[in-house]
């Protein structure tokens, strides 16, 4: 059986609106001493699939976790259950998306192996386009979870299997001070209140991008509520066949906010952000589908974890002999 969900999209271009919008103060990049003695919770499928592009899996999860530890810095890894049956559509679409790339590099494959006219400019360019399309067809095996959750118990850390998508446990972990931050890529992570979180990690220099939801919305002058309306308007993971863009709805809230500066210096009541759109515009498309979108953020997403504030995250028992074993049979090599 293989691990299907593909490497998480979130919302487009969303990191360059806040990059662009927002100062050093939310958003910046920031070494990992920055969290030393504290607890980073670890939406895992975000390291495997970059991990294994790289071909370079074990060494890297390796490094990462030395890393982490190098600074006093306690990891919690979450592992992703069942998607919700929301996602199906796009799950459905990356794995036909990776089919294609599949084929194309077989193809691409046949003519490196099979056409001795092909000089050595052209080889290396095929090779480089294979390069590209390999990793987008990779998969993370249930062998390559049960690989990683071993050198993870060799190693003294913690980590757990979301009942749905790690996003929300994720989440749920700093809402109840488990964590102190989030590791992950995925932009979706503001949706469920998570406020601090950390992008882009780089093994080489040790740095990640840090931003801070609180003064986020500080700079941008939003409500949490009309920040989330905009994100989810904006097109996630959940209804791949949206036709709006963050670009667009940003420019349709200004318009809004026209509108109840207008209500109320005439004292009168104003439409909320959606109905006022679907009522005076053409933007929205399916408003129910786009209502039970946005309730899948708003509701109380974390009634159903309440099973998991007493999940126990401290620091296991360290294996070094195991953890040798394991590394040494990858072809690592000890200094």
């Amino acid at each position: 059986m293989h691990y299907t969900k593909r490497r998480k999209m979130g919302i487009k271009h969303l990191n360059r609106f806040l990059r662009e919008n927002c100062t050093a103060k939310s958003v910046r990049k920031v070494h990992l001493k920055t969290f030393a003695n504290k607890s980073v919770v670890i939406d895992t499928s975000i390291y495997l699939y970059k991990f294994l592009g790289e071909d370079s899996l074990f060494e890297s999860m390796y490094l990462f976790i030395s890393i982490l530890k190098s600074y006093n810095i306690t990891p919690i890894f979450i592992f992703d259950g069942k998607p919700p049956p929301e996602k199906q559509p796009l799950l459905i679409q990356r794995f036909l998306a990776k089919k294609d790339a599949e084929s194309k590099y077989q193809a691409l494959q046949s003519e490196l192996n099979e056409n001795e006219k092909l000089n050595d400019d052209e080889k290396r360019e095929i090779i480089l386009e294979m390069n590209v399309l390999r990793r987008q067809f990779i998969r993370v095996r249930d062998e390559d979870i049960y690989s990683m959750k071993k050198l993870m118990d060799s190693y003294g850390v913690a980590y757990y299997d979301a009942p749905s998508e790690a996003d929300l446990l994720c989440a749920y972990f700093i809402k109840i001070g488990k964590a102190d931050v989030c590791f992950s890529d995925d932009m979706d992570m503001f949706l469920y209140g998570c406020n601090i979180v950390a992008r882009n990690m780089s093994l080489l220099n040790h740095t990640v991008t840090l931003y801070n939801a609180d003064n986020i919305l500080e700079e941008l002058k939003l409500s949490y509520k009309h920040f989330c309306e905009i994100v989810i308007l904006s097109g996630t993971d959940y209804d791949i066949s949206n036709e709006t863009s963050l670009i667009e709805t940003v420019k349709w809230f200004r318009e809004y906010k026209k509108y109840i500066d207008i209500s109320n210096k005439k004292n009168m009541m104003y439409l909320e952000f959606y109905v006022w759109l679907f009522k005076y515009t053409k933007y929205i498309k399916d408003f129910h589908k786009l209502l039970r979108t946005y309730q899948m953020f708003q509701i109380n997403p974390f009634v159903d974890l309440e099973y998991w504030r007493d999940a126990n995250t401290i620091v296991k028992p360290y294996d070094e002999l195991k953890l040798r074993s394991i590394m040494e049979n990858e072809g690592f090599v000890f200094a």
